[in-house]
């Protein structure tokens, strides 16, 4: 099994769980948007594999295509990344890589129709903007946070094919502001660890937001268990954030540590919208998603 490791080190397998905890998101919200008499099932078992599988390619591929375009770099800065140090041949992952990508459209267009099919070219299209344009700061911020958010859409339409815009839109928002705020922080590195202030201030109101949004158009359930729910994600979300966050205060700055605990955090932020919008079984879920992912984050790098 020791040829897997190169693999998964390219992959960046940690954050995976996070994918999941962002199917679930949109799956949940795509249930609210369902009309109050529609009988269910309201996941069909066949149609959740599909977009799981779709979004967890899409990363997958996403991972591997992004250390294909920075081969060359990395072979100066990180020479003991899998391609750069020969573990992993250039040619192959880049084959393997758009593999995934296809696979992944496939899977979301077969679980949406033709809405997800939509919402898949626009994740795909973003991805393969992504590798041609990171080298640009902004332009890589904002693609990263589209498709993080783009995410939600694609898993909303795989239950329905009219998601409400007053749920989905403020989601989307939130999680594409926090994966904005992170990757600015992930950016801050070649900068000595300074991603300046904007970037605690987009994490803000990547959470903040869309509880504030929702709070006015759907208010909770002030039952005890959805209620604890709530609070306890939010607890732990602004704890992991504080801490990720310190970590940039050191000196020098732990600026990898603390992406990777945001990265972790992602988990978390899908935690606190899943008991926001009364989904306390999923947003349990994504907890245990969270610890995995950081488990997983102390053998293999997540960034």
């Amino acid at each position: 099994m020791k040829w897997l490791h190169p693999w998964f080190q390219l992959m960046r397998i940690s954050n995976l769980p996070t994918c999941i905890t962002n199917v679930m998101t949109g799956c949940g919200l795509g249930i609210l948007s369902l009309p109050s008499e529609d009988p269910g099932p309201w996941i069909e078992p066949v149609r959740f594999s599909f977009v799981l599988g779709g979004v967890c390619a899409f990363y997958l591929s996403g991972m591997i295509l992004n250390d294909v375009m920075d081969a060359d770099r990395d072979a100066v800065d990180t020479p003991n990344r899998p391609i750069p140090s020969g573990r992993i041949n250039r040619r192959t992952a880049s084959i393997v890589g758009c593999i995934l990508l296809l696979a992944g459209w496939i899977g979301c267009t077969l679980a949406g129709g033709w809405p997800g099919g939509i919402a898949a070219t626009g994740l795909l299209v973003s991805i393969l903007l992504y590798q041609q344009l990171h080298a640009a700061t902004v332009p890589a911020l904002v693609l990263m946070g589209l498709c993080r958010a783009l995410v939600y859409v694609v898993a909303a339409f795989a239950i329905t094919t009219t998601p409400d815009p007053v749920l989905l839109i403020p989601m989307c928002i939130g999680i594409g502001l926090f994966t904005t705020g992170v990757t600015g922080i992930a950016r801050g590195e070649d900068h000595g660890g300074r991603a300046g202030a904007w970037t605690t201030v987009l994490i803000g109101l990547g959470a903040m937001g869309p509880a504030c949004a929702l709070a006015i158009a759907y208010p909770m359930d002030w039952s005890f268990i959805p209620w604890m729910a709530f609070l306890i994600t939010a607890v732990m979300l602004g704890i992991r954030i504080r801490c990720s966050l310190n970590l940039l205060a050191l000196d020098p700055p732990r600026v990898r540590s603390s992406v990777m605990g945001l990265l972790a955090g992602i988990a978390l932020l899908d935690a606190f919208f899943l008991a926001m919008i009364g989904w306390v079984v999923l947003a349990l879920l994504a907890v245990a998603c969270f610890a995995m992912v950081s488990l997983l984050q102390q053998s293999i790098s997540g960034t």
